[in-house]
């Protein structure tokens, strides 16, 4: 008879110890702490409930830190985006603003606030696009630059929840590339269309003036040597315009930076400062020698009343090269420093408005990037970053 309770006494304390184990175990999970593993010690016939318990809870925590590993590359690659994230949930309060959102709104006071009140005050260019699913939406920036963006909204159930996600993604770039790929177009047709006119027309102009000096008429001589005056202007004309349409991808091949501006020395009186007498890179020598040329004009005409030579700055680090342009004008005006990239945008008399138009293009097609500023001490500094491959 004591040996049959204590028999009993004993298989009821394994029991309780194998719910024990059990209970802390799930209580573990519920708390998120997958690092559980039940000791398996217990005698062989509850041994595989253990066993499966600690495969369960393996399992569970492989996939919690591939869950936690996805949402971590996941966050990385929405705030390292530069379209503008926000999600809000069914009582219009945002509960995820990535790093772009708090750049455009210049705030970083978002989630938990609601999305109206915060438009308010930082997004009323947004304000009255909120109830639509697409739009293209324009906004002017402290420079007074205008900037565009297309704006959507897309519905979602987040844990049996309406929520909202609202992007809005900086087409600016985008759409200059195709106004400028739309003019470029334009260009090569109306230069076909006037080379074809203006080579007849050019001919029978000198076989006139020929006539009109073998006939010693000096009227005629006049008339006709303004016509072929005018037509060299428009020749002039349309040669300048075609140059943008003319930009292509370049043909790399190593060179010498300081060696490529040192031989425009002959052209332009300009001064040259770099730390180094060889700075190598990988470029289309003939579309940087015309990028500076533009530059280097541009430079020299601002800095006619000036005694001061352009100044030009190279450096460089492992992977970019920097050159600065300095002239010693009277600087450029910020509305007019929004613009100047534009084609066709000039403010000289006879401009053709493509000059810093070609140079943003050669900059581009090299994949770099060129900026414009007013110099402290006066004048305009032209900033370009090139990479060395």
């Amino acid at each position: 008879m004591a040996a049959v309770i204590y028999l009993a006494v004993y298989t009821y304390r394994k029991q309780e110890r194998l719910q024990v184990l059990i209970y802390d175990g799930l209580l573990s999970l519920q708390d998120n702490d997958f690092s559980i593993s039940l000791p398996e010690d217990i005698e062989a016939k509850n041994l595989h409930i253990l066993q499966l318990f600690n495969e369960v809870a393996d399992k569970l925590r492989v996939e919690r830190q591939s869950l936690y590993q996805r949402e971590l590359m996941l966050d990385k690659v929405v705030n390292a985006s530069n379209v503008v994230t926000l999600l809000v949930n069914h009582r219009n309060t945002i509960v995820f603003a990535n790093l772009a959102a708090k750049q455009l709104f210049d705030t970083t006071d978002l989630i938990g606030n609601d999305l109206t009140h915060m438009l308010q005050h930082h997004g009323e260019f947004l304000l009255q696009h909120v109830s639509t699913e697409h739009a293209i939406v324009q906004k002017n920036s402290e420079s007074g630059e205008e900037q565009s963006f297309h704006f959507s909204q897309h519905r979602l159930k987040l844990h049996g929840v309406n929520h909202r996600l609202y992007l809005v993604k900086p087409i600016t770039e985008a759409l200059y590339r195709q106004e400028l790929q739309t003019w470029k177009k334009v260009i090569r047709v109306i230069n076909h269309e006037l080379n074809n006119s203006i080579a007849p027309i050019s001919s029978m102009c000198h076989s006139g003036l020929m006539l009109a000096e073998k006939h010693q008429d000096p009227r005629l001589s006049m008339i006709f040597d303004t016509v072929s005056t005018r037509i060299s202007k428009l020749s002039d004309f349309i040669t300048s315009y075609s140059q943008l349409a003319k930009i292509s991808t370049p043909q790399k091949t190593p060179l010498n930076l300081i060696q490529c501006l040192e031989g425009l020395k002959n052209l332009y009186d300009f001064s040259l400062h770099s730390e180094n007498n060889v700075v190598s890179i990988q470029a289309d020598i003939s579309q940087l020698e015309q990028l500076f040329i533009n530059l280097l004009k541009n430079a020299q005409q601002a800095s006619e009343q000036s005694e001061q030579p352009v100044q030009i700055q190279v450096n460089e680090d492992l992977e970019n090269v920097y050159i600065k342009v300095r002239d010693f004008g009277p600087g450029m005006p910020e509305k007019v420093m929004t613009q100047a990239f534009l084609p066709y945008f000039s403010t000289k008399e006879n401009g053709s408005g493509v000059g810093l138009t070609i140079c943003r293009d050669i900059v581009e097609v090299h994949k770099g990037n060129i900026q414009l500023a007013n110099h402290y001490q006066g004048g305009l500094v032209v900033s370009i970053s090139l990479p060395k491959v």
